[in-house]
């Protein structure tokens, strides 16, 4: 049966969903800059891990107010008895055990050199957490890339959390999914955006107007076929 969206699948936002999807997005975006990108250039993939809360992942966790559980008497009571005793008996050292998520950029460099030119953000939950770490984070790592000679590309293909990005700070897009583009200039950084609602197909190529692709690509910005 084929999906009713025409662009970006709201189920893929499911947290169980989310992290693979993430994941292949890069791969397919690396792969696709790497077929249009001239031989002056290449796309890899960035790989971050960063420790977090499992809650991090969850746009919107749904708890139950009272929880009633029934108990199920598998093991004969003797058996019962000594497991209860086993697992009450307390270990001789406790340590955290803090879980980790990866996080993936699309990066494409000059061959020669292996200069950074253009950087594909691909926003996850943990940086649209709303006062969280992870979206301090990502604000310092984007103030950095705005700050250098690398043009960014950002693809918020996630309806909740907050967009990290100062543009929309003072004046909120009222759009399900954003992708913005912002080239390098001497003078000053202009972000381009393009508000998709859930209802339309994904722009086929995110391109600066008026300007040449970043990157040098062929056909195709560094930011061509966002997803």
């Amino acid at each position: 049966m084929p999906s009713p969206f025409p662009g970006m699948d709201p189920f893929l936002e499911h947290p169980e969903i989310w992290s693979g999807f993430h994941a292949k997005l890069a791969v397919a975006l690396m792969r696709q800059l790497n077929r249009l990108l001239s031989s002056r250039y290449y796309a890899d993939v960035e790989i971050q891990s960063t420790p977090h809360d499992i809650e991090l992942e969850i746009a919107n966790p749904l708890r139950p107010d009272v929880s009633i559980f029934e108990p199920l008497d598998i093991l004969p009571k003797a058996e019962m008895a000594t497991t209860v005793s086993l697992a009450t008996s307390p270990a001789p050292i406790v340590r955290s055990a803090p879980l980790t998520i990866k996080l993936r950029a699309v990066r494409v460099y000059r061959t020669e050199g292996n200069q950074l030119v253009t950087s594909i953000e691909i926003l996850s939950p943990y940086n649209k957490r709303p006062g969280s770490d992870g979206i301090m984070q990502y604000r310092l790592k984007r103030a950095r890339l705005l700050a250098s000679h690398v043009h960014l590309v950002e693809l918020d293909l996630l309806r909740g959390g907050e967009r990290p990005g100062l543009e929309f700070a003072e004046e909120p897009i009222d759009t399900d999914y954003i992708l913005l583009v912002n080239r390098f200039r001497l003078l000053e950084r202009l972000s381009e955006i393009w508000p998709v609602a859930l209802t339309e197909a994904l722009p086929p190529r995110a391109q600066p107007q008026g300007a040449p692709p970043p990157g040098g690509a062929r056909g195709g910005g560094a930011g061509g076929g966002g997803g």
